[in-house]
């Protein structure tokens, strides 16, 4: 692949703030048990620059502070959450990831064993974990554990962006809400 993600193993970048709030995955999906917490990082509405806990069934604790957009939809993402020399994949990056790789699961796919996607090309390897998303309202959904949403920096109209969507037996790259609260990973 012609580009680096975050959590990649050979790439891994410890715990450390981004601009909005982010807060990078400390481990791969695959060094832990349970909820996996520890490679989560964040939630985000597509567009906004707030990153927003994965963990609670309120959207509160979002740093940097901000409330949750019920009403406006950005057209594109002018500051993302990325550090410097990273940037949000496109929906074609995610397309080309499931295109060119093995894809394994590992987890138990619910709510106490998050179940977590690994794409393998070579000796290259990502991993997601399942970690839901937030609703419309900002409310955990009921997806946590078995469901991972990760956005794309390609909006595919006025209130809807693209994103890789999968579970323990899907696997697409999805178009849908932006004011749904979903994860990010950064690619270089």
């Amino acid at each position: 692949m012609s580009y680096k993600i975050l959590n990649e193993t050979k790439n891994y970048a410890p715990a450390k703030q981004a601009s909005g709030g982010a807060t990078f995955a400390t481990k791969l999906p695959s060094q832990c048990s349970g909820t996996r917490a520890e490679s989560h990082g964040k939630f985000y509405q597509w567009g906004i620059n707030v990153a927003w806990n994965t963990t609670t069934s309120s959207a509160s604790g979002a740093t940097p502070s901000g409330s949750w957009n019920t009403s406006t939809y950005p057209s594109n993402w002018n500051t993302h959450p990325c550090p410097d020399g990273y940037r949000l994949p496109t929906d074609t990056e995610f397309q080309t990831l499931i295109n060119s790789s093995t894809v394994s699961r590992g987890g138990g796919w619910n709510s106490s064993d998050y179940g977590y996607i690994k794409f393998t090309s070579g000796s290259n390897s990502v991993e997601f974990p399942a970690v839901g998303s937030r609703l419309t309202s900002g409310s955990l959904g009921s997806n946590v554990g078995a469901r991972g949403y990760y956005w794309s920096s390609v909006a595919g109209s006025s209130y809807n962006a693209y994103y890789l969507y999968f579970t323990s037996s899907n696997l697409t790259v999805n178009n849908g809400g932006k004011q749904y609260g979903r994860s990010v990973r950064c690619v270089r």
